[in-house]
């Protein structure tokens, strides 16, 4: 018995099975110089800039007042003690905006009355290495006109809100009601104004309409986002949607009801909101973290900058609402995943086409990950992203994304950056000051159906500020990856939209991946695009203004709610706009077509499937269609709007018709000029043309020159 048992123990072991993979490819990130991984000390919320303009994402931590400088992707050293600049206490967030455009971000504090007696603004000015260093300026009142004082603000965000170059700072804060605190503050950027041309900000939160929804709990998060596309820039803070209704250098805001907006005035906490496009249609959702039902909440985007609340998404949506929110695509697959307090989602929109958020696996230890405020960054510049990872009032930690490491080849790094820039005199190379541009990444060939959209933001999610730049997941290709680029940077409403893509300068258009030394493109406002450090020029005579035909399509208003687009009376139905270039002295391009409703399915016509055609109806008795004329383009039935983007030339000097076949529409009233930039709007009809492969139906409608079934959006 003893031999046996013997023989038992000795017994060589079975060889353990490996650990199964986790879907969070995070783990420890530790150097010689900080072996414990806690880099950034104690902290209620990190914030990412390149505060030196070297070209490497820094960090700075606003409860300790420390500025952590990246070491070129090798290290991190602590370079500045700011807290004797700051007021005393527990100190939340930050966000890093170049207020000044000298080319090195400034730093605006999140005030917090609660925990530090006073509550007040600081607003930290960057001299720049050569200047000094920072120095406070809210406390000077020809600099800040009406110091923010006994406020609870919570995620700062900076944005040209009026268009006129310089970005206002935006402070979600607690309401007067709550009796701690003032309600929300936006103070104006005026420029360069004081006698020693220094920028200064002007108090306009009353003036702007920005204040507390009426209802509203506490705000938490907020994000400026260009909901409805028209160009400029929106706002969701406390259970709402902002409309902006600004004029050049006049910032104006107009609350939009429930009824409006579709998003609910709950009157519960939440504890951050981001926006994304999660379900990859080509408009950005937004998703809410409340600390009660309904819980980790998603509102979609219907692509008129209404939204429905979306249900049976979320995985336990009820888990992870104390503290911390954040969106990034962690796993780089393509779509965005999801981050709340010690709950990490991964989005399974690339994997399996569905909208549904699941709870992932990883390894990182519980107690880092519970209070968890990441900011995200390509610290390392190794095309996986990285977190700092904030743990409310802990120890923050580095964490290295694993899923590239030295031993990835080049070509397996599926990612490319994409960094939106202000062109400055003063800075050759630009700002990092366009927040909310919004960045499109379009794969040759149609890709895989998802659109790839992210935007620029100084805040994101929950008193957490990710890196600038924008890092996209790319899906591996049996041959190599060709994709273009666009950017819509913002502008002021009744200002059309601004587009830089390959129609302005050639140089975003079917880049091969492979060829790709640096994988960060530059482009800039003006259409200069640097690729692998060559500064692309763009083409003369090209504007990025898109302008709309007949003003675009109704816009939702406060007390204008939109109503549901109805399905066609009749089979065959084919929306028509009749357009014409007779005025025009050089081509007009049709580079997005919006449509209300949805569209039919594409029918066959000389071979070839569309429900999307133009034709040249300048002789009536002969029109024409192009193959590049006709379209098949696919709408989802959930959206009540769609934009598209397109490439249709329309010559000049001649009469045209563009028709699309739908199943569902919604007319809107001719708002604008019929006849802008020589294109003229001759109006538009609903017909049924069950002859796909003629025109004589669409040609014989009466077109009504007060009304829009769909709207184009052109440039020259």
């Amino acid at each position: 018995m003893l031999t046996c048992c013997f023989a038992l123990l000795c017994a060589p072991l079975a060889p353990q099975a490996p650990a199964p993979p986790v879907d969070v490819p995070l783990s420890l990130w530790t150097s010689p110089n900080w072996p414990t991984g806690t880099v950034f000390g104690s902290n209620y919320g990190l914030a990412a800039g390149d505060y030196d303009a070297d070209g490497w994402v820094d960090v700075f931590n606003s409860n300790t007042g420390e500025l952590f400088r990246n070491l070129q992707g090798h290290d991190w050293q602590l370079v500045a003690d700011l807290s004797p600049l700051l007021m005393p206490g527990v100190r939340y967030g930050a966000a890093f905006g170049d207020f000044d455009g000298n080319g090195f971000p400034d730093l605006a504090t999140e005030p917090r009355k609660i925990l530090t007696g006073n509550g007040r603004l600081s607003l930290l000015e960057n001299l720049g290495p050569n200047g000094g260093g920072f120095r406070e300026i809210a406390a000077k009142p020809w600099r800040v006109d009406v110091q923010p004082y006994d406020c609870y603000t919570e995620t700062n965000n900076w944005a040209d809100v009026d268009g006129d170059g310089w970005i206002e700072l935006f402070m979600p804060t607690y309401n007067a009601g709550s009796g701690f605190s003032t309600g929300n503050w936006l103070l104006k950027n005026l420029g360069p104004m004081t006698p020693s041309q220094k920028c200064a900000f002007q108090d306009v939160s009353d003036a702007a309409g920005i204040g507390n929804a009426p209802g509203a709990d506490r705000p938490e998060g907020a994000q400026f986002v260009d909901f409805d596309q028209d160009g400029d820039l929106d706002l969701y803070c406390n259970e709402a949607i902002y409309q902006n209704v600004s004029t050049l250098g006049v910032p104006r805001f107009a609350l939009l009801e429930p009824a409006e907006s579709g998003v609910l005035a709950l009157g519960v906490l939440d504890e951050g909101a981001a926006c994304a496009d999660y379900d990859m249609d080509g408009d950005l959702d937004l998703l809410v973290e409340f600390t009660s039902a309904p819980w980790c909440t998603i509102y979609e985007n219907r692509g008129d900058g209404t939204f429905l609340e979306e249900t049976g998404v979320i995985d336990q949506n009820s888990l992870g609402v104390a503290l911390g929110m954040s969106l990034e695509d962690w796993d780089m697959d393509g779509d965005m995943d999801w981050t709340t307090s010690g709950i990490f989602r991964r989005n399974r929109m690339v994997e399996d086409g569905a909208r549904h958020y699941t709870i992932a696996t990883t390894n990182l230890v519980a107690g880092w990950i519970g209070g968890a405020l990441p900011s995200w960054m390509d610290w390392d510049r190794d095309g996986d992203l990285d977190c700092a990872l904030g743990h409310y009032g802990l120890q923050a930690r580095m964490l290295q994304n694993d899923l590239y490491d030295a031993a990835t080849s080049a070509i397996d790094r599926r990612y490319v950056r994409v960094r939106p820039l202000r062109p400055s005199t003063q800075v050759p190379l630009g700002l990092d000051n366009e927040f909310g541009a919004n960045v499109e990444i379009e794969l040759a060939q149609g890709g895989d159906g998802h659109r790839r959209i992210k935007f620029t933001q100084s805040g994101s999610g929950y008193i957490n500020q990710n890196e600038y730049a924008l890092n996209f997941g790319l899906p591996p290709s049996p041959q190599d990856l060709v994709f273009s680029v666009s950017v819509d940077f913002p502008v002021v409403s009744g200002r059309g939209i601004w587009r830089v893509d390959e129609r302005v300068n050639p140089a975003l258009g079917s880049i091969q991946l492979a060829t790709l030394v640096d994988r960060e493109l530059q482009v800039l406002r003006d259409g200069r695009v640097r690729i692998d450090g060559v500064e692309h020029a763009p083409l003369a005579g090209v504007s990025p203004t898109l302008a709309d035909a007949a003003g675009g399509l109704q816009q939702v208003a406060p007390g204008a709610p939109l109503l549901p687009p109805v399905a066609a009376p009749f089979s065959d139905a084919w929306a028509v706009l009749g357009l014409s270039t007779v005025g025009a002295n050089a081509p007009v391009v049709v580079r997005q077509l919006d449509l209300d409703g949805a569209l039919d399915v594409p029918v066959a016509c000389d071979g070839a499937l569309a429900n999307v055609v133009v034709w040249d109806v300048t002789n009536p008795t002969q029109p024409k269609s192009q193959a590049n004329h006709r379209l098949a383009l696919a709408t989802d039935p959930r959206n009540h709007r769609s934009h598209f983007r397109t490439n249709l030339v329309l010559a000049p000097g001649r009469e045209w018709l563009v028709a699309a076949r739908v199943g569902a529409f919604r007319s809107s009233p001719a708002r604008g000029e019929l006849s802008v930039g020589g294109l003229t709007v001759r109006g538009s009809a609903l017909v049924q043309n069950s002859n796909a492969c003629g025109a004589a139906a669409l040609i014989a409608a009466t077109l009504d020159p007060s009304k829009l079934y769909f709207s184009l959006r052109f440039g020259r």
